[in-house]
């Protein structure tokens, strides 16, 4: 399965170019931001917190480029936007859109069992090998850092209690 990095679409032939915006498409990754559906804008202030509360991230774009906001919300309230979340969480996003009727279960581009997580790493191996660190490596310095931080704060009341024990006496 390939994807379009241009216009985010999902793309199931086995093909180079985009049938939207003739681009050359890529190999699909969990972490791509691909559409899930189209919207009106009065329809997104139903949709974002539906997706949000499932844990889903979203953003919503129009066919220019042009990101969704509070401030323009009237202005598009009958534009079309995308609904882009990551490739992983489309089946879960699909769901949800459906569910206030943006979709139809035939315009599902990705079965479920096509897009579960066959990724069987802990959380820590995944840290790592997203960032190149372990991931027990920072929750030591932060440990550390905390040791040290308080070891600070006790000495610094001591040496006060201390100095205003002296200048009393």
């Amino acid at each position: 399965m390939k994807y379009c990095s241009s216009c985010k679409s999902i793309i199931k032939e086995d093909t180079d170019k985009c049938s939207v915006c003739k681009r050359t498409v890529e190999k699909i990754y969990d972490e791509a931001t691909v559409t899930v559906a189209e919207v009106k804008g009065v329809s997104i202030s139903v949709l974002e917190p539906a997706l949000k509360d499932v844990g889903i991230p979203c953003r919503f774009e129009k066919r220019d480029g042009s990101v969704y906001n509070d401030y323009n919300v009237k202005v598009s309230a009958e534009s079309n936007f995308k609904v882009l979340v990551p490739f992983e969480m489309y089946n879960k996003a699909f769901d949800v859109c459906e569910g206030f009727g943006f979709v139809n279960e035939e315009d599902r581009l990705v079965s479920n069992d096509e897009n579960e997580d066959t990724d069987n790493r802990s959380y820590n191996e995944k840290f790592e090998a997203g960032t190149g660190v372990k991931h027990r490596t920072w929750q030591m310095a932060g440990i550390v850092a905390f040791v040290i931080i308080a070891c600070l704060v006790i000495w610094g009341v001591d040496f006060v209690a201390q100095w205003i024990k002296e200048l009393l006496s």
